[in-house]
């Protein structure tokens, strides 16, 4: 409350500055530059969330499409039996910095925002990351919790205009996808690389990788995570090899640690996903839009061999939740479930319990303490789990 009232007091005499934002970079591989992530202080934090709840509030297209809701769109139109149609893939090189100061404050005038909110979020862009002493001229940075919101609005009249022009218009932050018919391809893929030009982005060329391609619907295509096709819907291989990846990570921690509970908690964490603070959260809750429950049986199989290998107790094996079970749950239940763990509803028992479960203290120690104290540890240790869940889902783009 004291952050607070200082925030108050210096937003309304216009003296509000941001401190420099502590650097973090994320490793993309080999062959690509870090992504550089932006911390800002907890008052800057506080600040943020509040500027982003007025951008939500005033512009509600601020907070963007769900990737379920592309998705689903992007199935029904690939199956609505029209022929000799191609996918148009256009993926935007370093989407957030390059977006263009003076183009992102005339978007936020042209959303209807005030001058407090506005001036905020523009001394929030031009704030440095790490050791760059100077303010930024161009970018937003990642990592801020407006940062998604203002790309949205700064993406406003690009989407409309595309989609005025193409039915079969979709984007989700630098991933464009548009369906067309096939001898139309090539000048739609001009038409949108030129409108995004206009507007300080350029889109990968044409035939690099993963990004920019033409192909025919026939052909399926890995867009948002998933492998899209007329006939399923799947997870695409890089996204489904990583959760093998995460499940060795729990299951090589026991190895060497030995703690079964802890374990049968995480790991059934990874398998279902959970419920915080109002929204659904991991790898299963993001991957539910798959119509091939082959590969969640196969995952269960490997978790299942992984865990006789481990010596993990047999008298525990039964209680490894599954990834066809989660599957089910979540498409056909997701409101009437006790499967999937809804933290928003943890009584204190159940949060002390979870304490002493994560860090192995007693819980008749735990039960000593306040309430405050109770309920500020399992927010501490939730969150960290719930990051985690996070990097499990990986980039979808």
């Amino acid at each position: 409350m004291e952050e607070c009232s200082i925030i108050e007091r210096k937003v309304l005499n216009e003296t509000y500055h941001f401190t420099a934002f502590k650097e973090r970079l994320l490793l993309r591989g080999a062959t690509r530059e870090p992504r550089q992530i932006s911390i800002p202080t907890v008052r800057d934090r506080l600040t943020l969330r509040a500027v982003c709840e007025a951008l939500h509030l005033t512009e509600p297209r601020s907070a963007g499409s769900s990737p379920h809701a592309i998705v689903d769109r992007v199935v029904a139109s690939i199956r609505s039996g029209e022929p000799n149609r191609s996918f148009v893939r256009v993926d935007v090189r370093n989407f957030f910095p390059s977006v263009t100061h003076l183009r992102l404050e005339a978007a936020l005038k042209s959303a209807g925002l005030g001058n407090a909110v506005r001036s905020l979020c523009m001394a929030a862009v031009r704030t440095p990351t790490g050791s760059a002493g100077e303010p930024n001229d161009r970018g937003i940075p990642q990592g801020l919790s407006i940062s998604n919101a203002l790309a949205a609005i700064y993406m406003l009249k690009f989407d409309a205009r595309q989609g005025s022009r193409f039915p079969t218009f979709f984007r989700y932050v630098d991933d464009i996808l548009c369906i067309c018919p096939t001898p139309q391809a090539q000048q739609v893929l001009t038409s949108i690389t030129r409108s995004l030009n206009s507007i300080g982005l350029r889109a990968h060329a044409l035939g690099v990788a993963g990004k920019t391609e033409i192909s025919p619907v026939e052909n399926g295509i890995d867009f948002l995570g998933y492998r899209i096709s007329e006939e399923n819907v799947s997870i695409r291989d890089s996204s489904y090899k990583r959760m093998f990846k995460n499940i060795l990570k729990v299951i090589t921690d026991y190895r060497y640690r030995k703690r079964d509970e802890k374990t049968l908690f995480r790991l059934n964490l990874k398998i279902t996903g959970c419920r915080i603070d109002g929204k659904r959260r991991g790898w299963m809750m993001f991957f539910c839009r798959t119509e091939d429950t082959s590969q969640l049986a196969f995952l269960d199989q490997f978790v299942r061999r992984q865990l006789a290998k481990a010596g993990f107790p047999k008298e525990l094996q039964s209680n490894v939740k599954t990834f066809v079970k989660s599957y089910h749950e979540i498409r056909y239940r997701y409101y009437h479930t006790n499967y999937i763990p809804n933290f928003d509803a943890f009584d204190q028992s159940e949060k002390i319990k979870t304490i002493a479960l994560l860090t192995q203290k007693d819980p008749v120690e735990i039960a000593t303490w306040d309430i405050q104290r109770i309920e500020d540890e399992f927010n501490r240790l939730i969150s960290k789990e719930v990051h985690d869940l996070e990097e499990d889902v990986g980039s979808p783009s």
